[in-house]
């Protein structure tokens, strides 16, 4: 008979707690519909991927070059951690690299907006003086970047490199 009452008093427990949670659920959800109105995006992105938050303000007001670089190194470091399983080919050129975040990668996920700030017209990667950047992959687990800073020609005294070598 006590075993009778400890389960009724156990299963009444239980169902107690499914019936407060599901109340606390409720409440959740209306606020977060009351919240909808306010998106963290003013337009919905076309393809929403891991650039969208990382690269947010990428070649803006708000950031310098270097600041942009940094940036961009940190996207690409993030994505590497993601994809332990790749090769120095798969972005060895700033078209390969492209194709590597569109989703050409072992997971084929992509990780860049086919339309975000840090592409030109032609699908590269660029600065904000809308050169292409220039990867150099160190080794599988380090890749150099270079912009060709304001005059646009790589290779020169204004390039900006990440890592920073000074």
């Amino acid at each position: 008979m006590k075993e009778r009452i400890v389960g009724a008093c156990a299963a009444l427990i239980i169902l107690g707690s499914f019936v407060s949670r599901k109340g606390s659920e409720r409440k959740t959800r209306d606020w977060v519909t009351q919240n909808d109105n306010h998106p963290i995006f003013s337009e919905k992105p076309s393809d929403p991927v891991l650039s969208d938050t990382m690269l947010a303000g990428y070649a803006g007001e708000k950031t310098s070059a270097a600041e942009d670089l940094e940036m961009m190194a940190r996207f690409i470091d993030s994505v590497f951690i993601l994809i332990k399983q790749r090769d120095t080919a798969d972005y060895s050129t700033n078209e390969d690299l492209v194709l590597f975040l569109h989703g050409s990668n072992s997971h084929r996920l992509p990780f860049l907006a086919k339309d975000g700030p840090a592409l030109n017209g032609k699908g590269q990667l660029v600065d904000r003086w809308n050169s292409p950047l220039i990867p150099h992959p160190i080794s599988r687990k380090l890749l150099e970047l270079r912009s060709a800073g304001p005059d646009k020609i790589p290779y020169t005294g204004d390039d900006l490199l990440w890592p920073d070598r000074e």
